[in-house]
């Protein structure tokens, strides 16, 4: 199965990041401060468009934090 891996920062400063499957829906969603790893919820919004969002609910702050992705951009998980 092909993932990618995205990420992004939260206004908290933590790193976002979801792991997505070849149809572009989140797999797993995490976030990263200070050295601490929480589980982020994730989701995926318009994952048949060239552009979509992905939606994560940070554990550090409860902010909804909303990034739009392009489908050029991803990156075979490692």
């Amino acid at each position: 199965m092909q993932k990618f891996r995205i990420q992004s920062r939260c206004e908290c400063q933590a790193v976002l990041a979801a792991t997505l499957d070849r149809d572009h829906l989140v797999f797993e969603g995490h976030a990263v401060r200070l050295g601490a790893r929480e589980n982020a919820p994730a989701h995926t919004i318009g994952a048949k468009s060239d552009r979509f969002d992905v939606a994560w609910l940070c554990p550090f702050c409860g902010r909804n934090t909303l990034r739009t992705f392009h489908i050029g951009s991803l990156r075979p998980a490692a």
